[in-house]
């Protein structure tokens, strides 16, 4: 049973007393001698400070700024050890509040249950170590395990009510479509001779973050031109992209019944931008994953796909596909082609992927119990297979946490998601608004998995985020105030 937990509360400011005057002057003397020794990185502190109180004081922000910057990679601050990304400043404020709600009234946490699921997770993941190379490796993939955990519980806690999930939603649909548009831009810029790539933040990002970024997706090994907006990888833009478009297709198809017509025609515009932006991204993983997302809406509302206004409204933007692809000379049957040839073994890439995974099952016969360490499947692909494929990785999800973490690894990953799959299928919302949520994220978290069946990225803070918004839905229906609506 899942005990609800206390709403994150804004922080009150606490009485100083006789502290407060000499502080308060310690900190103008601070900023004065900070503006005229270090003015950027004191306008970077105040912002900070500002963000930081923005958040404190509106909690409901904090999944607000994790939806708005979750489709971004390029945007960081490379520190030597460590890289920083926007959404860490947002997670230690949530990690804040969290602890300073629980000090007020001291109780279990929400979700239980799936809270034990992602323990289990991390404690295999420690139990890899008897094997791995790269120890740090490890322990690096175990911080990200608690830090996706933030992420979600955040997202859990601070989305409260449906009319903070509805514009979670209306941030998430015009967010995905500026990150489409960028991506879309990217390859423009080849065509018309002008770079997009923000070079302004070479001195500050990760270098190697920074290299896998722009269109061409610039690497060591050569380019690739695939647009990939602000990630790294173009894959990983094509499952993001695929999630979005499943969203945005299940609630087009919502505010059409409720004759929402303007909204409904922003979706439109939406989805046909991220259908675009899905093409130039060559993406097979996230092509799958967004056909794998339809087929979830479609058993659910299997009628409203037999509407000429849906298909009218996939033709407009099957067309308006074509045109871009035409005009920046790509051509339009592209993914479809390379989906056709994904059983072609004579293929480099396929043969690549089928050796990978073959690879990943010999691992988890060698080591069962512990696996190879996380994060260190490509330590041991590199010298026994390709030597200069050091960072590969499995390209399937549930296969790298069998080979990098063993067989308890892969279980307690399949477990957590089992869990949470659970969680969202068995409530079914009385209220229409709320149901129709609960099927669009079902959907998306269903590309989601489709697509991490053939490339791994499943630690990203966008997965967990969207799953973090499927368990809030279902959260709200079960809440007394929603049962009163409907009655």
């Amino acid at each position: 049973m899942n005990v609800a937990a206390p709403t994150l509360a804004p922080v009150g400011a606490s009485p100083l007393g006789r502290w407060l005057e000499p502080l308060l002057g310690l900190a103008v003397v601070g900023l004065a001698v900070g503006a005229v020794e270090a003015p950027l990185a004191t306008a970077v502190a105040l912002l900070m400070i500002a963000a930081v109180a923005g958040l404190a004081r509106r909690p409901f922000l904090i999944t607000v700024a994790l939806i708005a910057v979750m489709g971004n990679v390029k945007v960081n601050l490379y520190l030597g050890f460590f890289t920083l990304f926007p959404e860490h400043l947002v997670l230690m404020v949530a990690a804040g509040l969290a602890f300073w709600t629980w000090l007020a009234r001291p109780g279990w946490p929400p979700e239980r249950k799936l809270l034990l699921a992602f323990a289990l997770w991390a404690a295999t993941g420690l139990l890899s170590l008897p094997y791995a190379i790269a120890p740090g490796r490890v322990l690096a993939r175990v911080v990200l395990v608690f830090t996706i955990v933030l992420a979600w519980a955040a997202v859990v806690v601070t989305v409260d009510s449906k009319s903070r999930l509805q514009r979670a939603f209306a941030v998430w649909q015009f967010s995905a479509a500026l990150y489409a548009l960028y991506g879309i831009a990217q390859m423009i810029g080849l065509v018309a001779g002008f770079d997009t790539t923000l070079t302004f933040l070479k001195p500050y990002s990760n270098p190697d973050l920074f290299i896998g970024v722009g269109s061409p997706v610039r690497r060591r090994i050569g380019d690739v031109f695939r647009a990939n907006a602000m990630f790294n990888d173009p894959n990983i833009m094509g499952g993001f992209l695929a999630a979005g478009m499943t969203l945005t297709l299940a609630l087009r198809q919502h505010h059409s019944d409720l004759r929402r017509r303007g909204r409904a025609a922003a979706e439109l515009v939406a989805m046909v931008i991220m259908a675009a932006c899905l093409l130039l991204t060559q993406s097979r993983s996230g092509l799958l994953g967004f056909f794998a997302g339809t087929a979830v809406l479609v058993a659910h509302r299997p009628g409203r796909f037999g509407r000429p206004a849906v298909w009218l409204g996939l033709a407009a933007g099957a067309a308006a596909i074509v045109g871009v692809a035409v005009l920046l000379g790509v051509d339009p049957a592209l993914l479809v082609t390379r989906l056709a040839g994904s059983g072609d073994i004579s293929d480099d890439s396929n043969r690549q992927h089928l050796d990978v995974f073959l690879y990943g099952l010999q691992l988890v016969a060698r080591y069962p119990l512990n696996g190879v360490g996380l994060g260190n499947f490509g330590l041991f692909y590199g010298p026994e297979k390709e030597a200069w494929f050091e960072n590969m990785m499995t390209h399937c999800a549930p296969l790298t946490y069998f080979a990098e973490s063993g067989i308890p690894g892969g279980i307690a990953f399949l477990l957590l998601w089992t869990w949470l799959l659970q969680r969202v299928i068995r409530v079914r919302p009385r209220d229409p608004d709320l149901a129709a949520y609960r099927v669009a994220l079902l959907a998306s978290l269903a590309s989601l998995l489709v697509a991490n069946l053939f490339y791994d990225y499943i630690t990203r803070t966008f997965i967990w985020v969207i799953a973090g918004l499927a368990v809030a839905t279902v959260r709200i229906a079960e809440s007394p105030a929603a049962e009163a609506k409907t009655q």
